[in-house]
């Protein structure tokens, strides 16, 4: 299948890997994310070895290494009588010396490795310091899951720390790349799969681009056999071994209950908010949830809310988990036109928001000239709520609505924005101020008109959110694949 998205990883890789001395690279995140393949795809035209290590004994996975070790670059009988990661390291660095030079070795799962090997770091500290690695400059990836562990990696206490020359903290893919896995779907449809699968390739590559939208997701979440109908449990029992607690915590903010108290008083388990916190905080550590705080707050206040981070979460929580049992029964479609198609609307209000701030934080620059230096949103404390609150660098106030509805933004959205953005706490020092209106529906005429004569309002439509545009503009956009109707 083609590779889609990860330039800026892929670039950030050849240039280590271009480089005449060696190099340690640590290549992190999530699971399901795509890291393998993407440092595979990175070395696929340079020497290279790759393995991806297993929960097995220490001896078995530097066995299986060698293996692999002579089937990437051949049969030598100098590494037979290894055995031990020293000697097997020594080999690769005298190999890309002799024959190969800037040979990519890839220690996918490191962790596990670790995990076998307490020794192992250590090891590789004292091989890096020998300097043996300079001759052939050898480049040694280091890659994993489990991101604590990975970043203890990095850590001052640690033996590799100060030996690494970069680390990729790998994420899921942007909008714009993910709707390249189904390009030929209206874009309604496009941002909708943003909201159920996420940036997530292993999810995004299940999705049929040739079928509609409605039974990609039938056929993945709301049929017995379907792919992903355990997917949740399994990324938490593989996480945290026991989900139950996890998963209701995870259910009660998909359902809206996002400050620790709140999500305490749904689950009576838990006498109090500290009884959650170690929860929140592990599911927080998985990137899982998010937790945020309000653009207004101040240093002493504890507002924060949390957040399900990872789209595919939210959406089975809310809407498959509640209908297991109908689902079990393959009565799938009627969940769907029942309980999912009449209350989608509405959740995808409070996804397209979070896409809407996204595009913000990335492309702020596109629209204005100038980068995003924060961007969140504010809460409560003035009496109502901003979608998008925000600084760019030059020091302006960022203030954005986001509407998911089939009419097109008129007048009174933007003067109720107006109305807030006097009213708002956060912007203490501002130079100025951007206004910012997202839509599912476009713009009526006379909103489109005050966009050309202010230069301090942009608007972006379905098109701008998927489609890179010059600084500024100010054309009028066409009508095209957003006003086309779903697919669903």
């Amino acid at each position: 299948m083609e590779f889609i998205g990860r330039q800026i990883e892929l670039d950030v890789l050849a240039d280590e890997y271009a480089s005449e001395v060696p190099a340690l690279v640590m290549v992190y995140g999530r699971r399901r994310v795509g890291k393998s393949r993407l440092i595979q795809e990175s070395a696929k035209a340079r020497p290279h070895v790759y393995f991806q290590a297993t929960k097995v004994e220490a001896s078995a996975n530097l066995a299986q290494f060698q293996a692999e070790i002579a089937q990437s670059l051949g049969a030598d009988p100098r590494i037979e009588g290894i055995s031990d990661w020293t000697g097997t390291l020594r080999f690769l660095a005298r190999h890309a010396a002799e024959k190969a030079p800037g040979l990519v070795v890839m220690l996918d799962e490191f962790p596990y490795l670790v995990e076998g090997d307490k020794a192992l770091p250590s090891v590789l500290q004292k091989f890096w310091d020998s300097r043996v690695a300079e001759a052939g400059a050898l480049k040694l990836v280091l890659c994993g899951s489990a991101i604590a562990q990975m970043e203890i990696l990095q850590a001052e206490s640690n033996p590799l720390y100060g030996r690494k020359t970069r680390s990729l903290d790998i994420g899921p893919l942007p909008l714009r790349d993910a709707a390249n896995f189904f390009p030929g779907w209206p874009d309604v449809d496009k941002v909708t799969a943003y909201a159920i699968f996420g940036g997530i390739p292993h999810y995004l590559r299940a999705v049929d681009p040739r079928a509609p939208l409605g039974k990609n997701v039938l056929r993945l979440l709301f049929t017995p056999s379907g792919r992903f109908v355990e997917e949740p449990t399994n990324i938490l029992q593989s996480e945290v071994g026991r989900v139950n607690r996890y998963s209701s915590i995870i259910s009660a903010i998909a359902h809206g209950l996002n400050t620790g108290s709140q999500i305490a008083n749904r689950i009576p388990e838990t006498k109090a908010t500290s009884g959650v916190s170690s929860y929140l905080e592990t599911l927080t550590g998985l990137r899982i949830l998010r937790r945020e705080n309000s653009m207004d707050a101040t240093p002493r206040e504890r507002d924060s809310r949390y957040v399900v981070a990872d789209p595919m979460m939210a959406f089975w929580h809310r809407f498959v988990l509640p209908n297991a049992s109908a689902v079990a029964r393959d009565a799938g479609v009627e969940v769907m036109r029942r309980q999912v198609q009449p209350k989608l609307p509405e959740y995808m209000g409070g996804a397209f928001e979070e896409i809407c701030r996204e595009h913000a934080r990335s492309h702020l620059q596109e629209m204005t000239g100038v980068p995003a230096q924060r961007i969140g949103q504010e809460w409560g404390h003035a009496g109502f709520d901003l979608d998008i609150a925000g600084f760019d660098l030059d020091g302006n106030a960022i203030f954005g609505e986001c509407k998911w509805t089939n009419s097109a933004v008129d007048r009174s959205v933007l003067e109720r924005l107006r109305v807030r953005a006097e009213a708002a706490r956060f912007p203490r020092g501002a130079t100025g101020r951007i206004f910012l209106l997202y839509s599912r529906s476009g713009f009526t005429d006379d909103v489109r008109a005050q966009a050309d004569a202010d230069p301090t309002l942009h608007l972006v439509d379905l098109p701008d959110l998927l489609h890179a545009r010059p600084p500024s503009p100010r054309d009028e956009p066409t009508q095209d694949a957003s006003s086309e109707p779903s697919t669903w």
